[in-house]
Order: structure tokens, then sequence, then C-alpha cells
């Protein structure tokens, strides 16, 4: 009887965990990262020539509002063929296997009414913007 409680207390700690890892469908956000980013950014995220490196890296710019936006608006993402719920869900996945260790553990999962919102302002001038806003937010790496 005591495991049970113990089950009973626990549980709602992790079923939250679950429950946002759940809307991420694994093989779909691959499969759209493989046709929609690969190309540029590589299967691992590592960019290539004048394209940025997101391998280990991309869950940087969830530390500010700017940086999360910029995610959203970049001509790739915010012209892209997918809706709302898979670009969100194709966010949150590059996130997690992309970001890695870079991706802060409590992140805010991005929401197709947020990404519908942002993206209905893309950026023209991505490569001047992000680099503005890498010097605001790592102004140490900017040296």
């Amino acid at each position: 009887m005591k495991y049970l409680v113990l089950i009973l207390l626990v549980l709602p700690i992790f079923s939250g965990e679950v429950a946002a890892n759940q809307n991420i469908n694994d093989k779909r956000a691959k499969f759209n990262y493989q046709i929609l980013c690969q190309g540029c950014h590589v299967g691992d995220g590592r960019g290539g020539k004048g394209v940025p490196n997101m391998k280990g890296r991309v869950g940087y710019f969830l530390s500010g509002q700017k940086g999360r936006e910029y995610l959203v608006k970049v001509p790739g993402a915010a012209n892209s063929a997918l809706d709302n719920d898979q670009l969100a869900e194709l966010l949150n996945w590059m996130m997690i296997e992309i970001g890695k260790k870079s991706t802060p553990a409590d992140f805010a999962y991005f929401t197709a009414p947020e990404v519908e919102r942002l993206r209905a302002s893309p950026l023209f001038e991505a490569q001047e913007y992000r680099k503005q806003l890498v010097k605001k937010l790592f102004p140490l790496a900017a040296q």
C-alpha cells in the first residue's frame, strides 16, 4: 500500500514531462528536418559554408525572447510549407535532438499559436539580424 501511495505522489512530477514529449512525433519531425533543413544545416545541424552551426548551440537562442522569436522568423522556418503545428513540433525536436546540452532542460515548448503569430512577420535580413542578436545574447562570444 505504501508503494502505491509513493507512486501516486511521484506520478504528477513525471506526467507533465511525458505529456510534453508526446507532442513530438519524432519520425515526422526528423523527416521534416531531413526534407526542409538538412540540405543546408546537414544531418546533425553542423551547417556549412555560410550556414550557421546549430549542433549543440541552437538551444542558446532560448535564453532571450528575441532569440526564441528568431528561430521562428528565419526565412527557412517562417516560409516553410509546414503548418504551424508541424513547425512547432520541428522546432521542439531540434531543441532536443540538435540543441542537446545548449537547450535548457525546462525550456518552454513552441506552440502552434506562438508559431502562427511569429511567422506572420518573417525576417528578410536574417544574417545581419542574427549577427546583432548573437552580440546581444553572447557578448563575450562576439569578441
